[in-house]
C-alpha cells in the first residue's frame, strides 16, 4: 500500500519551509506510513522571517485569545488550500499546528458539510486529521461554522504547560466533534513531542488508521504510555 499523503499546515509566523524543518522528528516517526506535503499560507506577515498567517484578527496581527470581528486573509486561505488540494491532491489526511490546526478544524467542517466556498467541493474527502495545539477561533465571523460538527477521525495533541495556546483552549475543540477524537496530552509546552514513547504512539495510531481503512482507531495497549509524559483519552 502506498504511503498516506498528508497536507501540512504551519503555525502563525511560520511558512512551509520552517514547518518542514520543525517537524523532522515527527515526520521521521511516520515515514513508513505517510508522505508529508507542505504549503504556506497566502498571507504574508511584515517581518524578516518570511512568516505567514492563515488569517489576521486585526490588521497584520493575530491573537488566538482575543475576540474579534476581523478575519482578513481567511477566505484567501480557504481558496488557496482548495486550489492546492485540487492541483496536488487528493490527500488522505491533513496535519495542522497551532493557528494551522485551528484553521484546519474550520476547514474540515467546511469541507465535510460543503459550506460557503466548499459548496462545490468534489474532491475525495480527507480521511483523518492530526491537530496539534488547536483552538476555537475567537473571530465572531467564524462561530456559525462551529454549529456544524465534524465526524472526520482526528487525533488532538496538546501540552499541559502550553502558555501560547493553553490546555483549556485546546480542550474546547473537543466539543465540535460528533464522536470524541483521540486525545494525546503531554506534559510539555507549545511543540510536537518526538521522544521515543511519542514516536511509538504516532506510529501505532497511524498504522491503525491504515489497518482499519482510515477509520478512527482504538489505541493499542501494546505501546504503554508513561503517565509522567502522556495521557491518552
Amino acid at each position: 500500500m502506498p504511503p498516506l499523503k498528508v497536507l501540512c499546515l504551519h503555525g502563525y509566523r511560520q511558512n512551509s519551509d520552517v514547518f518542514r524543518e520543525k517537524t523532522g522528528g515527527f515526520r521521521k516517526s511516520l515515514k513508513k506510513f505517510c508522505e508529508f506535503k507542505f504549503m504556506s499560507a497566502p498571507n504574508i506577515i511584515n517581518c524578516s522571517s518570511n512568516g505567514c498567517a492563515w488569517w489576521f484578527s486585526k490588521p497584520m496581527e493575530f491573537s488566538a485569545q482575543e475576540s474579534s470581528a476581523y478575519d482578513a486573509g481567511f477566505r484567501e486561505s480557504l481558496l488557496a488550500v482548495k486550489k492546492h488540494i485540487k492541483e496536488e491532491g487528493p490527500f488522505d489526511g491533513m496535519f495542522g499546528f497551532s493557528q494551522g490546526a485551528a484553521f484546519l478544524l474550520l476547514l474540515q467542517i467546511m469541507m465535510e458539510h460543503k459550506l460557503d466556498d466548499f459548496s462545490d467541493y468534489d474532491m475525495e474527502p480527507i480521511k483523518f486529521t492530526i491537530l496539534v495545539a488547536p483552538f476555537i477561533s475567537r473571530c465572531l465571523l467564524h462561530q456559525a461554522i462551529y454549529v456544524h460538527k465534524t465526524s472526520i477521525p482526528s487525533l488532538v495533541i496538546y501540552g499541559e504547560t502550553d502558555f501560547v495556546i493553553p490546555r483549556e483552549m485546546s480542550e474546547e475543540t473537543l466539543n465540535v466533534f460528533v464522536s470524541k477524537p483521540k486525545v494525546l496530552v503531554h506534559d510539555g509546552g507549545h511543540y510536537i513531542p518526538t521522544h521515543a514513547d511519542a514516536k511509538k504512539i504516532y506510529a501505532d495510531i497511524v498504522s491503525q488508521f491504515i489497518e482499519k481503512q482510515i477509520q478512527l482507531p482504538e489505541f493499542s495497549s501494546h505501546h504503554p504510555v508513561p503517565e509522567t509524559s502522556f495521557s491518552i483519552d
